[in-house]
């Protein structure tokens, strides 16, 4: 039987060797994909798509960040915290796919509209002195 190495260019060492580690990766790994994916989001084919992948590492943040904190201090393996965070971050996105429209809602109840009418107002008075 033939096998393939599976080490990921040494990922799993790292892992393994620092499982402190999983906790800066489950904190600013996330921010910095998050930062990326918002760069996409402006794209108008696949806006929705991106928006979902954003708002789910979002929303694993801060859970994916103390799971990972507590399973680092007490000892457990790199790669069991490693599978726990990416379960963690799998369940927030699906989430926030099943309940996209809702969450869109909710967000735009929270944040006031854009009123492009006083915009236009404000520009017409300007131009008129």
């Amino acid at each position: 039987m033939l096998e393939l190495p599976f080490e990921l260019f040494g990922f799993t060492q790292f892992i393994e060797n620092e499982p402190a580690m999983m906790a800066f990766v489950a904190s600013f790994g996330v921010l910095i994909a998050a930062f990326i994916i918002a760069l996409f989001i402006r794209l108008p084919l696949l806006k929705n798509f991106f928006g979902i992948i954003a708002g789910g590492l979002a929303l694993a943040l801060f859970p994916g960040f103390i799971v990972c904190m507590i399973f680092a201090f007490s000892g457990i393996a790199g790669m069991h915290i490693f599978f726990s965070w990416v379960v963690i971050v799998i369940a927030c996105t699906v989430f926030v796919l099943f309940n996209h429209q809702r969450l869109i809602s909710m967000i735009g109840d929270l944040t006031p509209a854009k009123d492009n009418n006083a915009k236009k107002q404000g520009s017409k008075k300007k131009k008129q002195r």
